[in-house]
Parts: C-alpha cells; structure tokens; sequence
C-alpha cells in the first residue's frame, strides 16, 4: 500500500479478511459450499476504497501485517450501478496501492471473448453492461438447459465477437474449482429495485441469487456509508436465502471524526421556506466559498505549500430544475463571489451536453472529474452527490432538493461535508 492506515483502518480491513477468509473456507468446504455475504460500513471520507485496496491487495498477495494468507484462484468482480464510480474507483485503487495496475484492474467491454475471468484480477462492471441490448448480452435470456458449460464451443446466441456472453463467463467461474469469485456491490443499497415484482428480478438480483442456468456468486461484500439499506435491499431481494450473513464490518463514525478526515462540525442553514435560487441562502453560501477559499490560501502560505485546496460549491436542483432560476443563482454567486470565472462552473446532470441556466452556458464534467480540476468551483447536480461520489473539496452545499429518507439524508450530509 501507498498509504500507511490508520488505526481504525487496520481494524476494518483485519475484520474484512476475516470475514473474506471464512467465506472462502465454507464455500470451498465439500460437506458446506456454504454461500454468504457481508458489508462494510463507514462514513463518507472515511476512506472506503483504501481499506477495500488493502484488503483486496492481502486477498491477491497475502499481508505478513494481518497474518492473512492470498487465496491463488482469487478475482474481484466490482459492480455499481454508475460507470462513473467505477472509473473512479479504477483511480483510487491505482492510487492507494502499487500493486495494482492496468493489467490487473480490468474495465469489462465488449467484445469480453473469455470462457472464465482470470485471477489476481479486479474487474468492473456496471448495471449497463448486463442489459438484453448491452453487446456483452446482445438480448441473451438464460434457460435451464444452458446449465451446461460452453467451454469446448460457441454457444448459439453468442454477442458479435464474443464467444461467450458476460453471464456464461460468470458462470463459468463460479464453476470453476480453482476459482472463487467475490462480488463487491458498491455503495450497495443502489441497484436493487425493491419495487420490482418477483418475476421480474432485477441485474443485481441475478447476480446474488444466480438463474436456474446459473449458481449465486458465493461471496458478496457490500461497501456503503449506510448499512441499513444494504441489509434491507438483500432481504427485498430474498438474496439472503440460503445465504450466510456474516459479522458486517461497521467502522465508528468517531473514530473517522478522531483522525481529522472529517470534519468536527457541519452547519446547515435551514430556511423556513423553499424560497428561490436568489435568496439569501445562496448569497450566504456564495460568501462561504469564499471565506473556505481565503482561509485555505492563508494556510497554504503558513505551511509554506505551492498549491491550495480550492473548495466547491455544489447546488442540488430538483428533479425537474428552472432553468432561469439556475442562472439566477449563478448570477447572485458570482455577485458576491466576482473572482470566480464562466469556466469554473460545470455541471453533472443526465444531459452530458452544454446545459442554458439563464445566460450561462455550462459544460458537463464527468463526476470523478471534479475532484482533480481545481478550476471547478461550482459544480449543478441533482442527486449524483449522493450515491457513492468521492470529492472531499466540496465544502459548500446548497440543496434545493427535498429529502426524506434517513439514509439518504446522512449520505448527502456525508458528501457535502
């Protein structure tokens, strides 16, 4: 690893290959193929893809550190429901770990001609790539009489260029004896859709619970900020059906605030009505940005540093945002923040185009993206801020967006933090 962990780092991940370790055990056992599942907990920046770089690099190459041994026929398949977490995370692991490089952190795209994935591999999945009109599919629907492997031929419905489709090569390693497969669902309350009927399972489903052409993937790790929804989406999935729960792995939120990589306070400004973009509350937090900006550049020159952090303002709009109102805000920021540019605002909307706010014109950004383009001050969202995306610079949130849920709630707390 890159980076030494800390005290409560070292904790979780020894209670992670732990739990990695007696799921391997107990599915590989003849007399138990014992399948089961289990999660990671912690708060927003609290370093969620470190721990999981350094238990996934013991479970490659085994830790002296946490007396683990590595399990040889080892592969990861990360799975999310957003290819921009994926990527993302691709960076993180690349950062947090020296082992892991471009030839064992591995995207999933077509054409994917593999009977089995390799291991000592992580591999990257998203809900896209395993629709019937993904090209790793190509509409392929299993039945029980593809229970058969197809290793010697090419099946009749094989994708172009494929000899295999993406759920034959799963299930081709779930069968494989040499093989274990761990499937890690990432911020893992997203991707079950709870509200589904029973005979319409859900891409997440399929993959905890296997097809009656295919067997469960045996181990399944969850990593989420919230652990609630996790156990919740499983027993909605019936996934925990003949599967083990495992001790889940809860990382104190005290122990994160103790360490100094969160924050010690959050003050929310909470007004007595909705209000428009132009109320005080943007004014307010435009001159927030500016005080987090001035008092990051006075630190930067006490500890004698080249460069500063340079916070983000988020402003989470509605499901269905005015687009004049959005201009509206961004005139009132720039208002009281005159230093800031055109080009330091961007947005992560569903809409990957030049988006009109009044007379603004703004750029998409890729979400993992803004972390690393410092010229990004103020970012437009709508929900992308709370499922899973990483940016400890983003200081300052104005949200327009109402929110009930508990869970979601702490998360976007978490992320806005």
């Amino acid at each position: 690893m890159k980076f030494t962990l800390k005290d409560y780092q070292e904790q979780a991940v020894d209670d992670v290959l732990t739990n990695l370790k007696h799921a391997r055990e107990n599915f590989k056992n003849p007399n138990k193929r014992e399948i089961s599942s289990f999660s990671l907990t912690a708060a927003t920046g609290a370093g969620k893809t470190v721990m999981a770089a350094a238990a996934i690099e013991a479970l490659f190459w085994g830790n002296d550190a946490f007396n683990f041994e590595p399990d040889p026929g080892a592969i990861v398949l990360w799975f999310s429901d957003d290819p921009s977490l994926n990527k993302q995370t691709f960076n993180r692991l690349r950062q947090a770990s020296e082992k892991f490089t471009y030839s064992n952190l591995v995207h999933i795209e077509p054409p994917f001609a593999q009977p089995r994935l390799d291991p000592g591999k992580v591999y990257f999945l998203n809900t896209q790539k395993l629709t019937k009109s993904s090209l790793l599919t190509r509409g392929h629907v299993e039945t029980a009489l593809e229970g058969q492997q197809h290793i010697a031929g090419l099946p009749a419905s094989a994708p172009d260029m494929q000899g295999w489709t993406i759920w034959e090569t799963l299930a081709n390693t779930i069968a494989a004896e040499d093989l274990t497969l761990y499937l890690v669902l990432d911020e893992a309350h997203r991707g079950f859709n709870t509200k589904a009927t029973s005979d319409k399972q859900t891409i997440v489903r399929r993959l905890v619970n296997g097809t009656k052409a295919r067997a469960p993937i045996p181990i399944v790790w969850g990593i989420s900020a919230t652990i609630a929804h996790f156990e919740s989406a499983m027993q909605e999935a019936e996934a925990t059906r003949n599967r083990r729960a495992l001790p889940s792995v809860v990382v104190d939120p005290v122990r994160v605030q103790e360490s100094g990589l969160v924050k010690d306070t959050l003050v929310l400004d909470i007004p007595d009505e909705a209000g428009n973009f132009d109320s005080v509350l943007v004014r307010r937090a435009a001159r927030k940005l500016n005080d987090a900006a001035n008092r990051w550049a006075d630190y930067a020159r006490s500890q004698g540093l080249l460069e500063t952090v340079q916070p983000l303002m988020v402003l989470q709009t509605p499901n269905t945002p005015d687009p004049n109102e959005i201009g509206m805000a961004l005139d009132t920021i720039f208002l009281e923040y005159p230093d800031l540019r055109a080009a330091s605002v961007r947005h992560v909307l569903g809409d990957h185009s030049t988006q009109k706010f009044g007379a603004w014109d703004v750029e998409w950004i890729e979400p993992q993206r803004v972390q690393d383009e410092a010229h990004v001050r103020v970012l437009i969202a709508k929900d992308a801020i709370s499922t899973g995306w990483d940016c400890p610079r983003a200081e300052v949130l104005v949200s327009f967006r109402p929110a009930k849920d508990h869970t979601h709630i702490t998360q976007l707390r978490a992320h806005g933090a």
